[in-house]
Formats: structure tokens, C-alpha cells, sequence
């Protein structure tokens, strides 16, 4: 049984020194060889790592989380599909029989950006009354898409929601919308028609779930990842945090070098090398975070599907740790570290 990540955290928290107070100088943004990259604003995708090299129990974990098109239409009609992405683009066109959310309508919305708990998932009574009103009673699998190539990782935070209650049977579309229609796939604008049902029992997973406090009492002693955007971790912008700047420590890989350029999935060992890349090994604990738990839900998706067990989501992110006035980093950087050594 994995074992709860926040629990190991402040254990290891306990044991490891931390950093408390005051502003530390920024650790060196190149890696151990010099190597350093321009900060993207183009919205590459870094290339992909090339001899990366595969695990025995890689495939299955990767099925664990993750549908082929394939087998989705193997088995469209015992399926629920759901569609993350916004109203607006639904209703362009979606898989038909889709039942559209998008992650706002899970989360907590309704506080101030900076107040610590903006982004939060729902508590587990209303998730339950939501999932119910999609038809999701916990018997059918549910597969979720998102276009993966524009989208910011809204069908690893809907997974991650679902995996946070404890709903195991739910998967990510690998390629998303476009790998569907590429497939030949039909696309409808005919809205789904579903009938509300019981929502499911929680049987809760927090061990997927950091919080403010996990992640102050982990500094120093856990992996963190910084997820977002290259010009977001280097402290030039941000997205309505109270600060620019990241986490203390944190190392980067932004969460669209976790997909190939046309938006599927990287396997277990291409993200292995990836987080090795950065020093990360698969017996630390790993805490993602970008601004609200969106991006670094998929991120945190992916490094579990990797092989490392003891990962989770800073769901408040980094909104909650500027917003709650935690210890930030905020050097601007010039440079980046370069991720994808290992080509």
C-alpha cells in the first residue's frame, strides 16, 4: 500500500533540515554539467527524451492511468466519457455521448485568489452530488479528454480529483481530441443527455493531496516541482499570485515537456528521465505545484505513472503559498536548467 505522502513528508520534514525565514539565495539554475537554456516563450515542447530506458511494470502502470483511442472504442459503450475542457469549446465539438466539467465546478471558486484555499477541491459530500449529476455512479469507468496540445492539463486535475476521493476506475484519453478525430473518431455538437444517478462513496486517498503546511514542513527534505511556465519559474510573470517568484528549492519541468509535441503522453521512462534529469529519484517524495493545482495535477499524474510512488499535488499551489506569505525565491533568472540532458 502506498504509503500517505503528506504523513512522509512531515516525517521526513522532521528528520532533514529546513529552511525557516528570511530569504535564501537561489541554488544555481544550471545542472551539474553547466548546461543551461534559453527561458521559452514560444510554447515548445522540449524534444523527447531518446534512450530512455523502460522498467519491467512500466506498461501496466501507464494503463493504470491512461486509455489508448483504441481501447476507448473497444469500449465506448460501457464507458462514461468526460470532456474537461470549457463550455465554449464543448459545444464546437466533442466525443458524442460526452458529458462535459471543467475544473472549476469541483473546486472552490469562490475566495480570493490569495487566501489559501482558492482552487481547493470540493469536500467529498459535494464531489460525490457532482459526479451523481454526470451520471457517475462509481461502476463504469470514466475516460477524460481535453484538447492535450492547447490545454493546461485539465484531464490530469479531473483524474486527480477523482483519484483524491478514491474513484480508481477513471483514465486520461492518451492524444486527447485531437488523436480521436485523427483516428477517425466521430465528433458531435448533439449535447449529451445524462441521467442523474447516487453519486459514489469516497473511500478517500489523501496521500495524493499536499497542503500548505505539508509543504512547509517538507523544505528541504522533498522533491518540489515547479511546473509552470519557464517565464513563471524564473520570477518574470505570473498569473495572479500575490508574488512572482517559486518555492524555495524548487526545481522546473514545465508541464507540457510531461506530452510529445502533438500531445500524447511521454511513457514511464521518457518522464523517468525527465525528473532524473533534475536529480529527482523515485525513492524521494515529489510535491508538484503551479498556480492552483491544475497543472501540476497532470504533472503529479504523470510522475506516479513513472514509477514514483510517494508523489502528490500541492493543491493551493503556488496562489496559496504567495497568498499565505511563505519564504519565496524570488531571484529572477536568466537562464534555465536544462531538462532533457539525458538525449
Amino acid at each position: 500500500m502506498r504509503k500517505e505522502i503528506c504523513s512522509a513528508l512531515i516525517l521526513v520534514a522532521l528528520t532533514l533540515p529546513v529552511w525557516a525565514g528570511g530569504k535564501k539565495d537561489a541554488a544555481p539554475v544550471q545542472s551539474a554539467d553547466g548546461a543551461t537554456r534559453a527561458i521559452r516563450t514560444n510554447g515548445n515542447v522540449l524534444p523527447v527524451p531518446a534512450g530512455a530506458v523502460a522498467k519491467a511494470g512500466d506498461q501496466e502502470r501507464f494503463d493504470s492511468f491512461v486509455w489508448s483511442v483504441d481501447k476507448l472504442k473497444s469500449q465506448y459503450n460501457s464507458v462514461i466519457v468526460l470532456d474537461a475542457r470549457d463550455e465554449g469549446e464543448y459545444k464546437k465539438g466533442h466525443l458524442p455521448g460526452a458529458v462535459r466539467a471543467a475544473w472549476q465546478e469541483w473546486s472552490n471558486m469562490a475566495v480570493k485568489q490569495d487566501s489559501g484555499e482558492w482552487g481547493v477541491i470540493q469536500n467529498n459530500e459535494k464531489l460525490s452530488e457532482y459526479f451523481g449529476s454526470l451520471g457517475i455512479d462509481g461502476t463504469k469507468p470514466v475516460v477524460i479528454y481535453t484538447d492535450s496540445v492547447a490545454g493546461w492539463g485539465e484531464e490530469g486535475r479531473q483524474l486527480w480529483t477523482f483519484r483524491v476521493f478514491g474513484l480508481n476506475n477513471t483514465y486520461l484519453l492518451n492524444g486527447g481530441i485531437h488523436a480521436w478525430e485523427a483516428s477517425g473518431g466521430e465528433i458531435t455538437k448533439d449535447a449529451a443527455k445524462t441521467t442523474p444517478v447516487r453519486g459514489p462513496s469516497p473511500n478517500p486517498n489523501m496521500g495524493l493531496c499536499a497542503s500548505t503546511q505539508d509543504v512547509v514542513n517538507g523544505l528541504g527534505a522533498v522533491n518540489v516541482l515547479d511546473v509552470r511556465e519557464d517565464q513563471e519559474y524564473a520570477g518574470a510573470i505570473n498569473y495572479g499570485e500575490a508574488s512572482k517568484g517559486r518555492i524555495p528549492g524548487a526545481k522546473h519541468i514545465w508541464f507540457k515537456d510531461f506530452y510529445t509535441p502533438d500531445g500524447f503522453f511521454l511513457s514511464p521512462a521518457q518522464v523517468r528521465a525527465r525528473l532524473q534529469a533534475v536529480g529527482f529519484e523515485p525513492d524521494t517524495p515529489v510535491v508538484t505545484y503551479c498556480t492552483g493545482g491544475i497543472r501540476s495535477g497532470l504533472a503529479a499524474i504523470m510522475v506516479l505513472a513513472a514509477g514514483y510512488d510517494n508523489a502528490c499535488n500541492y493543491n493551493g499551489s503556488f496562489s496559496a503559498w504567495a497568498g499565505t506569505k511563505q519564504q519565496i525565491d524570488q531571484e529572477v533568472y536568466k537562464t534555465l536548467q536544462t531538462v532533457d540532458n539525458l538525449n
